[in-house]
């Protein structure tokens, strides 16, 4: 696999540069990743990337993301960068070709091939951007319960966001009371974590030595047509995520679990930037 890292050209904090407008719009980051794997027709047909992009030629059915597919995680932390993992090694000349304003100059692309082969009962540093949502079923209002048919694909439970639970008001007066009150507010996500990690093949190391940081994210997508009046306007598709950035310690349980999670990514929205679990080795 490859490990790729770009730093992005944002330009002073107060100049609107083109790289900072440019993180903003989740759906055009993705976009423009995804043109670092073209295909050999379009490589051939439009080495100079003159014409519009509509994707690489993807087979049918579509393969799955541990044979072709990338995830990534926009940074935010210092300069922002976005580090992107992938399967098949990236061109970022080609997809940036057009618009080489976005990323630094003075810094390329940095690419690195690894094979992610986590060892059972070592500890792992790990940093993760997550969608953080569980599935569950909705009562119908009127009690009625839904009966499957064989002869129809199964649908998928809607996606309920996990919250953190609220502050409390007041807060206690003793400072070591105040920050178990506030740390006992992440609760819920610190157990929808372990969720994940009971089947994933890891487990929380969350002690002193190594507490877990959790942070709330604001990540929103708009639609790109609405900005366009395209055929589309009509039918708005901006969209919020309960995203949460997450840093720690994990011991690997199930080293091909692991290796899947680190290859497939953890929960939904991996287009939008969520999903990728960074590990190193602890120390």
């Amino acid at each position: 696999m490859f490990l790729s890292l770009l730093h992005v050209n944002v330009g002073d904090p107060d100049c609107d540069q083109p790289g900072r407008r440019w993180l903003r719009d989740v759906y055009r980051v993705h976009q423009r990743l995804w043109m670092a794997f073209p295909d050999a027709a379009r490589r051939a047909e439009d080495p100079f990337f003159l014409g519009a992009w509509d994707g690489p030629g993807v087979p049918e059915p579509k393969p799955k993301r541990r044979v072709a597919g990338f995830l990534f995680r926009i940074e935010r932390d210092g300069r922002p960068r976005i580090l992107v993992q992938s399967v098949q090694r990236p061109d970022w000349e080609y997809a940036f070709q057009n618009a080489p304003y976005l990323l630094h100059q003075e810094r390329s692309p940095q690419v690195l091939e690894f094979n992610p082969a986590p060892q059972p009962d070592r500890t792992y540093r790990f940093r993760l951007l997550a969608n953080v949502v569980t599935r569950r079923s909705v009562p119908d209002p009127l009690g009625r319960k839904r009966k499957a048919r064989p002869d129809l694909p199964r649908k998928r439970r809607p996606e309920q966001p996990v919250h953190p639970d609220p502050v409390p008001d007041p807060l206690p007066v003793d400072p070591v009371e105040r920050q178990r009150s506030l740390l006992a507010c992440w609760k819920p996500w610190h157990e929808w974590l372990e969720r994940m990690g009971a089947k994933r093949g890891f487990c929380l190391l969350d002690e002193p030595g190594a507490p877990l940081f959790m942070e709330a994210v604001s990540v929103h997508v708009r639609h790109p047509d609405q900005d366009r009046g395209g055929p589309k306007q009509d039918k708005p598709m901006d969209r919020s995520f309960n995203a949460g950035l997450f840093e720690g310690s994990l011991i690997c349980t199930d080293a091909d679990q692991l290796t899947d999670a680190i290859v497939t990514g953890i929960g939904p929205a991996k287009a939008y930037g969520f999903g990728l679990l960074s590990v190193a080795p602890a120390g």
